[in-house]
């Protein structure tokens, strides 16, 4: 028994409706700009946190101590010299980190963008797989730009949205082909 038109047309209409979704998301729908535009724009504004980490340090190299540090130090056994001064004390490395929410957010949103740009390209009975290794490989331009997400550890769990998310327009953008490619 043959297939009817309307069977064989499915399978075509939700490729060619993927691809449209995936191509507003890398170039945008002349509304919106796409993960082309903005990845690029991150990488100069991405926002970042200071991470301080607790290390054992020399006493004489110890730059940002906690005074409940410097008690606990001169009460650690052996940690003494013979003038009654510790010899090491718990001081704070303090550095600056891209690896935060929002920009897990933005790694997330890539990741889906290419991971389904990959499937169609590397799918010839799609029909649309020239096209979207073309996309795939301007996003992947795109990505080389913003190598802030170099550093950037992948979403574990998604939370409410933060204010940066919903207030700065990059992130806001970026949220928007987010759950468009979500729905």
């Amino acid at each position: 028994m043959d297939s009817s038109p309307i069977s064989e047309l499915t399978p075509n209409r939700v490729v060619r409706g993927e691809l449209t979704l995936l191509r507003h998301a890398v170039k945008g729908d002349g509304r919106s700009v796409g993960l082309v535009d903005v990845l690029p724009l991150l990488q100069r504004r991405h926002r970042r946190e200071l991470k301080t980490e607790p290390h054992w340090s020399k006493e004489a190299l110890v730059r940002h101590p906690e005074p409940r540090e410097l008690i606990r130090s001169m009460r650690k056994p052996g940690n003494l010299d013979e003038q009654g001064r510790p010899t090491y004390t718990l001081d704070e490395r303090r550095s600056l980190t891209a690896d935060i929410y929002e920009n897990r957010i933005v790694r997330q949103t890539y990741d889906m963008v290419e991971t389904r740009l990959r499937a169609l390209a590397e799918d010839p009975t799609s029909g649309v797989d020239a096209e979207a290794a073309l996309l795939r490989r301007d996003l992947e331009g795109a990505r080389r730009q913003a190598a802030f997400l170099d550093e950037v550890t992948p979403l574990k769990r998604v939370s409410d949205a933060s204010a940066t998310l919903t207030q700065d327009p990059l992130y806001r953008t970026v949220m928007g082909i987010r759950s468009r490619l979500l729905s």
